[in-house]
């Protein structure tokens, strides 16, 4: 038993763990279980990958605590911010049966680069694993998403995947995001982690990045949009990393404006000055060195003048005006940084493609009275010479740029031409400009120099004015090609800064400086790796110094405060445990097993075909116990007293089959379907009875004229219906009145004879009317000799029984229009009974009729 100088008792060293590392036990909490399968052979451990060597204490640390919360990582580039990602990864891959694991970053070269850690590092499988772009198609994007586990991907490809239901939210486990300072507002960052917590409360977010922001707002911003629950920062002062970062050597030059440089200032500014004389006389801008111009600022003052009195009551023609110069001037500010802080020759440049937009009838009244300017074209005059030669060099920072460069190399022995299959010097050098026009501008000079300095430029894929842009696939090729020693030099812009794998750089020269401590720290985080580096900061007297200081002080004073965690609001309660109550897993650290098929060197990009698949169709997921449905107002604002039922449908139980009837005992019997006939049957006419007719006096005004038409006309019918409309509308109320008057005229003039008087035997009046009615019903059926006995039945009938003998057959029927003697229009006739009718003789002597009645003739 040892004891210790106080006389404690020292507790068993082979118990403890490493000096440096901490023991973890993630915290338990009420949450429901996760609905991922988890793997309960592998949840008592997580492996820590010792492949790369000596056991870090700060990855160690930082990876233990990744596992149980959602973690923002700020790391110095350089630290193996990367290595703590694939050990994450490894273990929910190994916890999990069936989750999926997405790795996210901004460009396809930053997700390419991170495959290897994963594949050389964690061992997870190659088959397992894809890399996924906009360039693959959604058909086959959709495939990879049922058959892979772990996934490499831009975060719109992502972000589009699952808003089309290729992806299925509940499947994830672990969300890696690279570069997470860019987390804020509406990227896709942001977009992504929100649309997987509306179905999915059990996943896990890794944050990395070098520096969180540049400012408290920006910083919360990340945390709250990635539901950030815990910080591990550290910087190159922390006591945990100190032993792993280089030494960096940072040589800060201060630089004045050269004579060519005071002399183009001096006629810019005269050629610029009544434009801003302009501007002060109405109170729209109130600087007076034309050389203090810059884009933002025109842009506020334009702002702050149209929103004042005197912007809202100006005239129009003065705005017009106000606005056309504050354009002039913004175009040209531009042209002032170039010249102040990047060279002429990038000057030049730009005032040539300012002066193009004023050839012909092109450009505006004070575009052209500024080229026509008298100071304006001395200007050009003198910068012409000077950029056609090629010794020129336009700035006094270009100058000791090319000098520090030729000393690395030769210090280093360079000096060899370029062979792409022998392996180079190992040392680089990297130098950061702000435009592309400078970066063009330096390598023209390096490049004198060839083959001691090899430079090449490194861009970004947007083109712009006179530069093309480079694709991902040049970017890599130019990596590749520098880590070989075909270039030994790069010329980069921001594409640069941030994320990508350049290699082993040993000087870094920031030809420019950048008021971000974002910006800053990436560039410097280039160098120092493996080495001591250098860095090299050229910077202009005045507001590029202080630029930089600013940065350097708002860099450290983030960090002191990130570290402390006093000002960030964390989200805790979005950070879930996802492992079952009462699991604390131990770390075992050992060299995992790399597979075989991990050492192919392709990119696991799925294979292009030569016919897609087919897109698949969208799919809908639905969050957990969601109600589904039309759910009323006061439901939902809780006022509403009455209980909404669950409208979910239980699963309907598959029906068991049943033993049919025989035929016998489902059809009718013939006493049943008799009865059917009789008391059930319909006995209406089978023909169709009609409803109603068309009514002809609906609308009646607006069927005096016919209606608005635009491809078919009226037809025939529908314009004399028309007309007879409107003839039957100009009758006068009084129309009766005077038909009657006209009917008794023509009565009072017709003669006497020709009204037929009534026959005195009313009866027989009446039946021979009867038969006028219905001689239409009259329908011959009988043969030829039952018609001749009948006939001779008619002739013996007695002369009193009102029969109709053969002479009387063809007798002229009677209308009830026909005037009577008495001259009375209306006769009340006495109808026959049924008997009568049917025992009365036909017209004609030679045929015997019958009579068919129906429901009508009742």
């Amino acid at each position: 038993r040892q004891t210790t100088l106080f006389g404690m008792v020292a507790r068993n060293p082979e118990n403890q763990p490493p000096r440096g590392e901490q023991v973890y036990s993630p915290p338990e909490k009420s949450e429901p279980p996760t609905q991922h399968k988890l793997n309960q052979e592998a949840l008592g451990t997580w492996v820590y990958p010792t492949n790369l060597g000596k056991t870090r204490d700060y990855q160690f640390n930082i990876a233990q605590k990744g596992l149980f919360h959602n973690l923002l990582v700020a790391l110095p580039t350089g630290l193996g911010k990367t290595f703590i990602a694939a050990t994450i990864m490894l273990n929910w891959f190994r916890w999990t049966k069936d989750a999926q694991i997405v790795f996210v970053a901004p460009t396809k070269p930053l997700v390419a680069q991170q495959i290897s850690a994963c594949f050389e590092v964690a061992g997870i499988p190659r088959s397992q694993t894809t890399m996924l772009t906009g360039e693959a198609a959604p058909g086959i994007r959709a495939e990879e998403w049922k058959a892979k586990r772990v996934f490499f991907m831009t975060p719109q490809t992502l972000i589009n995947d699952l808003k089309t239901g290729i992806a299925d939210p509940k499947r994830i486990v672990l969300v890696v995001v690279d570069e997470a300072h860019r987390a804020t507002g509406g990227y896709a960052y942001v977009e992504v982690v929100k649309f997987l917590r509306r179905y999915n409360q059990s996943f896990r977010v890794l944050a990395l990045t070098a520096t969180p922001g540049s400012t408290v707002e920006s910083v919360q911003a990340v945390i709250d949009g990635l539901d950030i629950s815990r910080v591990e920062i550290r910087t190159e002062q922390s006591l945990d990393i100190r032993e792993y970062v280089h030494s960096k050597d940072t040589d800060v030059q201060t630089f004045q404006n050269s004579e060519e440089m005071v002399l183009c200032m001096d006629l810019m500014s005269k050629a610029l000055q009544p434009l801003l004389d302009q501007l002060r006389s109405t109170n729209a801008y109130w600087g007076r060195d034309p050389m203090g111009l810059t884009a933002y600022g025109l842009t506020k003052a334009r702002q702050q003048w149209m929103l004042s009195d005197s912007g809202r009551n100006a005239h129009f023609g003065v705005k017009a005006k106000m606005n056309a110069i504050f354009t002039v001037l913004a175009s040209l500010a531009h042209g002032i940084d170039l010249l102040k802080y990047h060279g002429i020759t990038p000057f030049y440049r730009h005032l040539l493609h300012f002066q193009s937009n004023t050839e012909g009838q092109k450009g505006g009244k004070y575009q052209r009275q500024v080229v026509q300017d008298e100071s304006y074209k001395k200007l050009m005059n003198h910068l012409q010479p000077w950029t056609k030669n090629p010794e020129f060099i336009g700035h006094p920072k270009l100058e000791y740029l090319k000098q520090v460069v030729l000393n690395h190399f030769m210090d280093a022995g360079e000096g060899s031409g370029a062979d792409e299959n022998k392996d180079q010097p190992a040392t680089r050098v990297m130098i950061f400009v702000h435009f592309r026009d400078s970066a063009e501008e330096v390598t023209r000079v390096l490049k004198r120099y060839e083959p001691m300095i090899r430079p090449h430029v490194f861009v970004g894929q947007s083109s712009a004015k006179g530069s093309e842009g480079m694709g991902q696939k040049t970017q890599l090729d130019i990596v590749q090609k520098f880590k070989k020693g075909t270039y030994n030099t790069i010329v980069a812009t921001s594409i640069g800064e941030e994320g990508l794998d350049i290699g082993e750089v040993d000087l870094i020269v920031c030809y420019d400086s950048s008021a971000s401590p974002i910006r800053m720290l990436q560039r410097m985080g280039r160098t120092g790796r493996k080495r001591s580096g250098k860095i090299t900061l050229l910077l202009m007297q005045g507001k590029e110094e202080e630029s930089y200081i600013k940065a350097k002080d708002n860099y450290e004073k983030m960090q002191q405060m990130i570290a402390s965690g006093t000002r960030f609001t964390f989200h805790d309660d979005m950070s879930p445990r996802i492992l079952p109550p009462g699991v604390r897993p131990v770390a075992d650290k050992r060299a995992i097993d790399i597979p075989e098929e991990n050492t192919v060197r392709d990119l696991p990009e799925p294979k292009r075909r030569g016919r897609a698949p087919k897109r698949p169709p969208k799919k809908f997921h639905m969050p957990d116990n969601v109600e589904t449905g039309f759910t009323t107002a006061s439901h939902l604002a809780g006022t509403s007293k009455r209980k909404v039922p669950n409208k979910s449908k239980a699963r309907t139980p598959t029906p068991e089959p049943v033993e049919l009837p025989a035929l016998e005992d489902v059809l009718l019997t013939p006493a049943q379907q008799k009865e059917l006939e009789l008391h059930y049957s319909n006995a209406g006419p089978s023909e169709e009875l009609l409803v109603s007719y068309p009514r002809s006096d609906a609308f009646p005004r607006l069927q005096l004229a016919p209606r608005p038409t635009k491809a078919v006309r009226h037809g025939s019918l529908t314009r004399r219906m028309i007309e007879t409309l409107q003839k039957m509308d100009q009758i006068t109320p009084d129309c009766g009145d005077r038909y009657k008057g006209i009917l008794a005229r023509e009565k009072a003039s017709m003669p006497k004879a020709s009204i037929v008087a009534p026959k005195p035997n009313g009866r027989g009046e009446a039946q021979s009317r009867t038969k006028a009615r219905h001689t239409s019903k009259v329908v011959s059926s009988k043969p030829r000799n039952q018609e001749e006995q009948d006939v001779t039945e008619v002739q013996r009938t007695p002369p009193g029984k009102h029969s109709v003998s053969a002479t009387n057959a063809e007798v002229e029927p009677f209308y009830c229009s026909q005037r009577t003697q008495d001259g009375d229009t209306d006769d009340d006739f006495d109808l026959p009974d049924v008997s009568t009718l049917l025992n009365r003789s036909v017209e004609r002597p030679s045929k015997r009729g019958r009579f068919v009645l129906d429901d009508s003739d009742d």
